[in-house]
């Protein structure tokens, strides 16, 4: 298999719910037993509620922007450049304080069916503010 390029304007963005003001971008094209890597888009004061992932480690590589991580029982602050993991079956959740958005790569240890759900939920296009910080990175 030859290596691909994925261009910023080739990325489809979904949410995962009508309320969800959060992107998703889907990097690569896994089973259900691989890593997914994706791109995440959230918006100032945006939230994601709290989950686990069951046998998955989740690393998260700040590609733009602030963002406060708990874990558990403990909160972290993570800026541009910075790398965080949360290990599995760890509950955690993320939030953008602001005051622009966060841009966050993201990678899934084990699917677990994430790349199935994402595929199944709305499209959501990137806009011409998240390619052009794509574009500048």
């Amino acid at each position: 298999m030859l290596p691909r390029i994925l261009h910023p304007e080739e990325l489809q963005g979904f949410r995962l719910s009508s309320n969800d003001h959060c992107r998703l971008a889907l990097l690569n094209n896994t089973d259900a037993g691989g890593c997914t890597v994706f791109l995440e888009v959230h918006d100032p004061c945006d939230r994601v509620p709290p989950h686990r992932h069951q046998e998955a480690v989740e690393l998260y590589f700040v590609l733009r922007g602030g963002v406060i991580f708990h874990v558990d029982d403990r909160s972290i602050t993570a800026r541009s450049g910075d790398v965080v993991v949360v290990p599995e079956e760890a509950l955690h959740d993320l939030e953008n304080p602001g005051p622009g958005r966060l841009y966050l790569l993201t990678v899934l240890s084990k699917d677990g069916g994430f790349t199935n759900q994402l595929k199944h939920s709305i499209p959501t296009p990137l806009d011409a503010e998240d390619l052009e910080v794509l574009r500048n990175l």
